[in-house]
């Protein structure tokens, strides 16, 4: 199957032939950063020994959801006749059965000896209007040796997938190299399974890089940084490789812009920097860990940069000392162009990092250092303009809660939720008990949420709905 979403006149592609079971371990993945040599001038015979030990770490990834199927009974008609005038028992009872359905095929990369494996989110999602998975995968690593593959994370923002294959003895595995140093003209190799006909090499070079905002992720909140390349990419290669000229790992292929939905020469693959971050914390810490900054971010006229529209309170933002209507510069090292580039840079950075942003404010540019949090840790951002915290005796005395009252209070608002303002203690929502920030995000749903508050001595029911 294959997902498109058009933008203006051309149709971005995600190809699909066809939250998550965590494990947590150690992660053995081999890293070389050092740049490609961009000296030599000579003419090249043949790439055939570099992408003879890198290829045989691409694999097919073929998924399958289960159909019951209710197969006939037995058709003996002497039975039929005694069952029917003489009231005997049916023998031969109709059975239902689970019968394998092939849903897609897509390509990934083997990336550590013991069968960690990344592809794309989309490979193994079964639907992409529910966003419902796969029921089975399956990894094709040589014609003679397929195996059963356990889904270790997703992320749909990056649309990126961790595989783990049990297998009995060390796989091949890719090297993987530091996208953050790719130059246009640099010579790649795209590597997967187009049009399920087996593992296939193409060859071009990188068009551009840090593209962004085309939409073809098509979920609010994704982070697109794609590297662009004319190297041939088309349905099943979704999940596979994008090689260097060394045979090192750059880049996952997701994609391409087309007219025809076949290859124009517009790819586009996922940077291995943000493919590797996903793989390194589903695999060692169980779960996504992204910074979190804590503002809203708007484009600005001026040529580069992020405006920030709206500091959320109590955030690291906050806390760091950035206003409103300051422009984000730089971003640890890294120059930002756009608000995409801030969000990806704020994403990819560790939380608990004490990062310097470099803004202008008022015409002044200045450094400051921000501690980032962890996106989804603490309440800032479970409700508009709300900053919520734990109660305690500093807290409680400041708000004046009485002893016996239990729950998250609201610490700071910047006063859009009339409901939820300083000090209102939230003790219920949708009539489970509330003691933690956790008790906060597990309780909450989408639509309308029924909060059981205390504000000022008193208690009441509110609601708040979550689109």
């Amino acid at each position: 199957m294959s997902a498109c979403i058009n933008v203006k006149i051309l149709s971005l592609i995600l190809f699909i032939f066809a939250s998550s079971q965590i494990v947590s371990g150690q992660l053995n993945i081999k890293v070389d950063d050092l740049e490609i040599d961009r000296s030599s001038f000579g003419f090249t015979q043949s790439y055939a020994p570099i992408l003879s030990k890198s290829t045989p770490a691409i694999v097919s990834v073929t998924t399958q959801q289960f159909v019951k199927r209710v197969l006939p009974g037995g058709g003996n008609p002497i039975e039929d006749f005694l069952r029917r005038y003489y009231g005997y028992p049916r023998l031969y009872q109709p059975r239902v059965e689970e019968v394998p359905v092939p849903a897609g095929i897509g390509s990934g990369v083997i990336v550590t000896p013991d069968g960690y494996t990344i592809t794309n989110a989309h490979v193994i999602t079964a639907n992409q209007n529910t966003g419902d998975l796969v029921e089975e995968v399956l990894v094709k690593v040589s014609d003679k040796e397929e195996y059963k593959a356990s889904i270790v994370g997703y992320d749909r923002s990056t649309d990126i997938a961790v595989l783990k294959i049990d297998a009995d003895r060390p796989l091949p595995f890719v090297t993987l190299s530091n996208s953050d140093n790719l130059e246009v003209g640099d010579v790649v190799f795209a590597v997967g399974n187009p049009l399920g006909i087996g593992k296939t090499v193409t060859m071009g070079i990188i068009s551009a890089t840090m593209k962004s905002e085309l939409g073809v992720l098509g979920k609010v909140g994704s982070y697109e940084n794609f590297i662009q390349t004319d190297a041939s990419i088309n349905p099943g290669n979704s999940g596979g490789a994008l090689l260097d000229a060394k045979g090192r790992l750059i880049g996952i292929n997701t994609a391409i812009i087309s007219q025809t939905r076949s290859s124009i020469g517009i790819g586009l693959a996922i940077p291995v920097n943000m493919a590797r971050k996903v793989l390194t914390d589903f695999v060692e810490g169980g779960e996504l860990r992204r910074g979190f900054l804590g503002v809203e971010l708007g484009e600005t006229e001026q040529a580069g940069g992020a405006l920030i529209t709206k500091v959320i309170p109590g955030s690291a933002a906050s806390r760091a000392g950035l206003r409103k209507n300051d422009l984000i510069l730089i971003v640890g090292d890294k120059e930002v162009n756009s608000v995409n580039q801030s969000r990806v840079a704020i994403s990819q950075t560790a939380p608990g990092t004490k990062l310097p942003l470099k803004i202008l404010r008022s015409g002044v540019k200045m450094t400051l250092f921000v501690t980032l949090g962890l996106m989804g840790e603490d309440g800032n951002n479970l409700l508009p303009g709300v900053s919520l915290e734990v109660l305690n005796s500093k807290n409680r005395k400041k708000f004046g809660i009485p002893a016996d009252s239990i729950g998250v209070v609201v610490a700071e608002s910047s006063g859009e939720q009339d409901n939820f303002k300083e000090g209102v203690l939230i003790v219920e929502i949708n009539g489970a008990p509330v003691r933690s920030i956790d008790d906060v995000k597990s309780n909450l749903q989408r639509g309308f949420n029924r909060f059981y508050v205390w504000y000022l001595g008193k208690y009441r029911f509110v609601s708040y709905r979550i689109p």
